[in-house]
């Protein structure tokens, strides 16, 4: 498990920094159209969810992120910033639920931490409520998601460690 929160986590931050290298000096606003490189990087984020989740067993999770790629894809492509911003921002909250729901009900049933995994999908929550509360806004930008992403990789490079070192949960 280690191997796949830290292989998570470093996907995590290219992503982020590839997003940061596709929109360029011009940050997208909800109201303009995306960048194509930015459109696809968005549509694809999803995609490393379905992949830890089909290994880790989690079907369910896999078709949600499976869901999110192809909504983001079409609002990404086919729509402004605003449009993928919701899309982007539901599939946050729902996912973001599941792992919150998920990490408490490991941390009930083993008495473990999963501190970090209970935080992650906490905020991934929060932060998908945040987005879809964006989108409405003709001046909020997707700069956010890039710090979404940075701070969901450390949240997993974090629990990487505490199940390396279960003592420390």
């Amino acid at each position: 498990m280690p191997k796949l929160l830290i292989a998570r986590a470093a996907l995590a931050l290219v992503w982020a920094g590839a997003l940061v290298l596709a929109v360029g000096h011009k940050v997208p606003t909800t109201d303009a159209d995306l960048p194509a490189a930015a459109a696809a990087l968005l549509a694809t984020y999803p995609l490393i969810d379905v992949i830890a989740s089909v290994f880790s067993g989690r079907r369910v999770n896999a078709a949600i992120s499976a869901t999110a790629a192809i909504a983001i894809a079409v609002t990404g492509f086919g729509a402004d910033a605003g449009a993928t911003l919701i899309a982007f921002g539901a599939w946050a909250v729902v996912s973001g639920a599941i792992q919150f729901a998920t990490a408490l009900h490991h941390r009930r049933t083993t008495g473990g931490g999963q501190v970090a995994m209970l935080t992650s999908g906490g905020l991934s929550t929060l932060a998908g409520i945040s987005f879809l509360s964006a989108a409405g806004m003709d001046d909020a930008h997707l700069a956010m998601l890039g710090g979404y992403m940075a701070v969901g990789a450390v949240l997993y490079l974090v629990a990487a460690a505490r199940s390396r070192h279960p003592q420390a949960a």
